[in-house]
Formats: structure tokens, sequence, C-alpha cells
């Protein structure tokens, strides 16, 4: 089993010090001593008068690198990962006020059960620790299955970010460029001016093809496809919301596109693009893109229900993927959200072009990158995040960056509540914020 989490190594004594997983990979390129040897000569070093964390490793690595220059000098295995054993990380959580964080956050759990009636999952972490994890209710509601951990939920449009990181690792690859025209792909395609950059950033101007869409397919009972799409706005040419990066325009063809673009520069169906190339890599055994047949190998999908216990339909437009459509698991989400600290899918620098603000016409801490929503609450201090809303789904996916800051909610029951997460936030830091708070709910889309 690969160790999913994002962790952090820890020093043992008062204090201690963060090291993220992507420093130690590419610490042990060059060093021939593990990483616990160097933990180990820091508890033997670390009383000694006048001498720091920083010059031990300044000696541990200046030594190495002249071992490793020598020839018999031996390096280690570029793909290992440190270990870090359970006792550590049990001393490290409560380092971090882990049990009194889980209490709390235990107590915010109950209340939204209790009083916003919230039906499906949620994990809390930090510092690349799970703080808390529970679920509530049903998955199958009229069969008596109960919500687990590993229940898996459409992620609606939560999936954005996961197609942005195909694209991006497409790009990483020089398979394509983030300043391609969709005509490069798609020769006939309509409209001009529309990069890969402008549809990831919503800046396209692209119509909605949740409103034309229904006006052009005639057999509503058949499941339309991402290349279906294409050539649907290639025959008919559905009139744009705007000219091309004039404005941000919360558009989901723009992410049906991108999946449309895997898969014409992949030569793989988006699923088998994802699954391939994320879910098996990751380990993200319940993940899957939605398809009838992908349903059925999983029976431990929730089913979304209505606010009055009424199942909820599927319809033509399930079958375009990229803009929604992956279903997902709270444990699945857990990894997802580990590797992107890790940077196992893509680089450090890739992913902060993901995270970089593009829209700039309203003043405010609120923006958006490649798939992630994003405050900037200053140069230094950022929070990613992505709600998402599809049938009876609705789910919110939060990170701030500084901290490691976790907050993941799926729910399969409407529920517009499940966007609140600043009661989680609060129970993190130990102070209540009066007023909305931090809700992963944004005005103009409500992302459908």
């Amino acid at each position: 089993m690969k160790d999913h989490s994002c962790k952090f190594e820890k020093f043992a004594g008062d204090t201690f010090v963060y090291f993220p997983q992507h420093f130690v990979k590419r610490y042990s390129e060059f060093s021939s001593i593990s990483f616990d040897k160097i933990l180990d000569i820091y508890k033997i070093v670390k009383n000694v008068k006048n001498i720091s964390l920083l010059n031990i490793l300044l000696f541990v690595f200046g030594f190495n690198f002249l071992n490793s220059c020598s020839p018999s000098g031996a390096k280690t295995d570029p793909n290992a990962r440190p270990r870090v054993d359970s006792a550590r990380s049990a001393q490290f959580f409560k380092q971090i006020d882990g049990p009194a964080k889980a209490h709390r956050c235990d107590s915010v759990f109950h209340w939204k059960v209790a009083k916003q009636r919230f039906n499906g999952a949620v994990l809390v972490g930090q510092y690349g620790q799970v703080i808390y994890k529970n679920t509530s209710g049903y998955a199958d509601l009229e069969n008596g299955h109960a919500i687990n951990n590993h229940t898996s939920f459409q992620l609606a449009s939560v999936s954005k970010q996961f197609t942005a990181v195909a694209i991006l690792m497409l790009y990483e690859k020089k398979m394509l460029s983030l300043d391609d025209d969709v005509k490069k792909f798609y020769p006939e395609f309509p409209y001009n001016g529309i990069t890969i950059r402008l549809l990831l950033s919503h800046r396209s101007g692209m119509p909605n093809y949740l409103n034309f869409a229904y006006a052009y397919w005639k057999n509503k009972s058949e499941l339309m496809s991402n290349q279906e799409l294409m050539d649907m706005m290639i025959i008919h040419h559905p009139v744009r919301a705007a000219l091309p990066n004039t404005r941000f325009e919360y558009c989901n063809t723009n992410y049906a596109i991108l999946a449309a673009i895997v898969e014409k520069v992949s030569g793989l169906t988006f699923a088998a693009f994802m699954q391939r190339n994320v879910f098996e890599p990751l380990e993200m055994k319940d993940a899957f893109v939605y398809s009838p047949a992908a349903l059925a190998k999983h029976p431990n999908t929730a089913i979304g229900y209505t606010p009055r216990a009424r199942r909820g339909n599927f319809e033509f437009t399930d079958g375009v993927a990229g803009d929604k459509g992956l279903y997902c698991s709270i444990e699945d989400m857990w990894k997802w959200d580990c590797a992107m600290y890790n940077y196992q899918l893509i680089s450090r620098e890739t992913t902060e072009l993901a995270y970089t603000p593009y829209s700039h016409e309203k003043r405010g801490m609120k923006n958006y990158g490649f798939g992630w929503r994003m405050i900037v609450y200053s140069p230094q201090q950022k929070a990613v995040y992505h709600n998402g809303w599809w049938h009876q789904f609705n789910n919110a996916y939060f990170r701030g960056l500084n901290d490691r800051t976790t907050i993941i909610v799926l729910g399969n029951t409407s529920n517009f509540s499940n966007y609140q997460i600043q009661p989680f936030l609060d129970a993190l830091s130990g102070t209540r914020r009066g007023g909305a708070g931090v809700d992963a709910q944004d005005e103009e889309d409500l992302d459908k």
C-alpha cells in the first residue's frame, strides 16, 4: 500500500519544524542518509549549545553530497518515501492540539446533523493529519444502506479541478500548450480565439450547454457524450455569452470542452484517462467517472435525494463529464488532497499556475484559477476551494494552503447548508466568528 498521508516530518522535543513531503523527496535524491536518521542526530545533539537544526541539516547534506560524488557513494531511491511511524504521528497529533480540535469538530458535525439535517460525509484535516471524519444518513434509503467512509458521491463541480489537473498533466508532457486554440483539436469549432487557458479560467465567453442542449438533443433518454456535445456546437453555433478574455463568466461548457480535448490528445476516453493516470496511481479505489457501467461496478455509491426523500433522476447531460461526473469518497478525496500537496501528479510550478488568480475586473479577495476558486487574503496567504451542485448533491472542498487546512463535505440530499464550512474552521482555530464567514457557496453560479 502506498503512503497517502500528506505528512510533515516531526522533530521530537518541545518544538517541531515542518518539512513538506516534496522537500524530503528532493533531499533523498542527493542524500544517502535517511531522513529518520537525521531525526536521530537531532535528538542527540539538540541540547548542544549554539547548534541549530539548520546547522545539522547543512552538515549532513554537505557530507552526503561529497560522499555521493565519490565512486563508492550510494544514492537513495529517488522514489522512496520517508517512513513516519505511528508513535511519532500520534505525538504530532497531540502537538497540534488534535484531540481538542476533533472534539470541537464532532460538536459541529452533530449540530449540522440535528439542525441542518446533514446527510453525507465530512473530513477535516490540518498539517497533513486527519483531524476528524464522520458520516451520517443513508446512501440508499430504500435498501437501508448507510453512508460510510468509502461511499462514492457525485462531486458535481468539484470535478473541475480533476479535469484541470488532467490538462496540466498533458501540458507537462508537452502534448499541448495552454495557449493552444480549440481549433487545433477541432478545426470546425465555430468560435475564434478560445484557448485552453481561457477555458481553464472561465474567460472564454462560451454559452452554457446545460441551456442549449435541451433544444438540440432529441432523444432525452440517451446519454450525450463530450464528443457529441462538440458536434452539437459545430452544427448549431450557439450564441456565445461574451467575447473571449473580456470577463470572468463561470460556464460548465469550458470544462466539458477540456475533457473532450483530453480525449483527443490522449487517445483515451476521459474516464479511461482518469482511471489510468489519476485514480490507479493514487489508489483511489472508490473513484470513477460516471457511466451506467461504471455505476454498476461501484455498488457503494450514494443516490441523490430531495429534502422530501424522493430519489433523483439521471438525465441525458449526465453523459457529459469534466464539468461534473466524477464520483469519489471522502477517503479518496483525502488521497487526492495529499497528492496535490505532495506534487505527485503535477509539479509545484504547474500547481502554482492552477492557484494563480486570472480575473481582475472586480475588486475583492475572491478569484478563480485553473479549476479552483480562491480567497487571496494577502500575497502570502491564500485558500483554494470549490463547491459543487448537481442533481441532489451539494459538496464543498476547502483548502487553506498556509496551514494545510482541509475541509471536505459531501452530501447526497439537496441541502445548501453543506456549503457553510465556517463552523469547522472555527473548530480548528478554537474561536467563533460571527456571520456567515467562509462559505464555499458563490453568489454568481451555485455551480450546477
